[in-house]
């Protein structure tokens, strides 16, 4: 009779295991991967709401400047059921820039526009519709890419001729 015992791991057991680890790991890096991405993505989304309303407040403030609906310079030469592309900026006057799919620029002042300053990933487009003599629809579109991935954020108002 011989005591004969084993001490020790095989090598089919160290092998499991260090794949059962793999795994693991695998799984724990993807997640903190992936909740790393989570507020990057929150801060863009945030960044790209402003700049829709902004859009929808820009296109506002020069229908405004125009006292008569008549007079707005878009709505007055469009005919009904016609649509354009605009860009616009923080300090825009007037619709007279057709839609490029030029980036937005940020200046010094961290203010969005497209005169100056780095490129960022942020493209605006405004589309203005006219739907009758009394309405007009605004849309503004902004769309940005990160890492491969496009992201679109839309918003849309109304402008109505009420006087």
């Amino acid at each position: 009779m011989s005591n004969h015992h084993q001490k020790g791991f095989g090598l089919l057991e160290v092998i499991i295991t260090i794949f059962i680890v793999a795994i693991g790991l695998v799984g724990i890096l993807s997640l903190v991967n992936i909740s790393l991405k989570g507020p990057a993505l929150s801060r863009d989304r945030l960044i790209a709401s402003g700049l829709a309303q902004e859009g929808i407040e820009i296109v506002r403030d020069i229908r405004k400047s125009n006292i008569e609906w008549g007079d707005w310079e878009w709505y007055g030469s469009i005919a009904t059921s016609t649509n354009q592309s605009y860009r616009v900026q923080y300090d825009s006057t007037s619709l007279t820039i057709p839609y490029s799919g030029a980036y937005l620029k940020m200046n010094t002042n961290g203010l969005y526009q497209y005169d100056s300053g780095p490129d960022t990933f942020f493209k605006r487009k405004v589309t203005l519709t006219k739907n009758s003599f009394r309405e007009v629809k605004v849309e503004v579109e902004v769309k940005w890419d990160t890492k491969g991935q496009t992201h679109t954020l839309t918003a849309e108002d109304r402008l109505w001729n009420w006087k």
